[in-house]
């Protein structure tokens, strides 16, 4: 029993002996006041280098702007590229207040958008050509079909846009009415559109029937009306406003009726299925 109760002290005692001593957790406080003091520091040298680095660019652009190496000395420095109908000298006189000016200063959207208000020009881009010149890249409009306006033919482009026939220049286009210019533009955008589906359903299969037509009036989008050619003069189609290839071709089966009858013909209506109606401006129920 002594020596059992002997031997429980040593243990004891010999791991109160190696047992590491508890000791109180340090806590450590910051100094906020040290920690708002070092960010602010880094604030000031951040500031000081974004204004010394505006102020070293101003220098730079001051320099550059007084220097004659980058001044656009006139405006035949401007090359024009892939202009067909717009006049170079047009496409130049849009950048006459640029002239003696750094080419760098010169707003290139201001003056993409100057051009693009000359009526042939559809698009514009304009290059900085280091160091004192400029490009200026053009894709002019396409026009579509001749229009008559008023007294005069125009061209017209897929977006409806007039343009003045250019000199020397021909195109084998019928000619469109009903495309005011006072229409707004989406309107104008439609009916031209609408040609065009025209033209497309002539043509389709490869027969080219829209060769044929010269005239072609797009004032009531509902009823589209063609002038075709013919020996006793032009003939007026109405086509209604679809199944366009289909009603010619009725068109070209029976018109060898009335020219071997004699009779004389200015208009055809071609709405109906099934039937044709000639001279129908005459009266109500005309020829059938």
């Amino acid at each position: 029993m002594t020596d059992e109760r002997g031997r429980k002290d040593w243990e004891k005692s010999e791991a109160t002996r190696y047992r590491r001593p508890r000791r109180p957790v340090e806590v450590r406080r910051r100094n906020r006041w040290k920690q708002g003091l070092r960010l602010g520091l880094r604030a000031l040298v951040g500031l000081a280098a974004v204004t010394g680095g505006v102020v070293g660019a101003y220098s730079v652009y001051q320099s550059a702007a007084a220097a004659e190496v980058f001044r656009l000395g006139s405006l035949e420095d401007i090359a024009v590229m892939a202009n067909q109908h717009v006049e170079t000298s047009t496409v130049r006189e849009r950048f006459r207040e640029d002239v003696d000016r750094p080419v760098f200063s010169i707003s290139l959207a201001q003056r993409r958008r100057a051009l693009e208000e000359i009526p042939w020009v559809e698009t514009a881009a304009v290059q900085r050509v280091f160091p004192d010149r400029l490009r200026v890249h053009i894709r002019e409009r396409t026009p579509v079909a001749y229009l008559r306006h008023g007294s005069r033919l125009w061209l017209v482009d897929r977006y409806g846009v007039l343009l003045a026939p250019p000199e020397g220049v021909s195109y084998s286009f019928p000619v469109l009415s009903g495309l005011s210019q006072d229409l707004p533009q989406p309107e104008r955008q439609a009916r031209v559109e609408q040609y065009l589906q025209f033209v497309e359903a002539l043509d389709r299969d490869g027969k080219k029937y829209s060769s044929q037509i010269s005239e072609i009036d797009l004032s009531a989008p509902e009823n589209l009306r063609a002038g075709v050619p013919e020996a006793s003069g032009v003939v007026y189609l109405l086509f209604g406003h679809d199944r366009y290839q289909e009603k010619y071709e009725t068109y070209l089966e029976h018109r060898s009726l009335w020219q071997q009858g004699g009779e004389t013909v200015r208009a055809v209506d071609l709405r109906y299925r099934g039937q044709i109606v000639l001279n129908p401006e005459l009266a109500a129920g005309g020829s059938r």
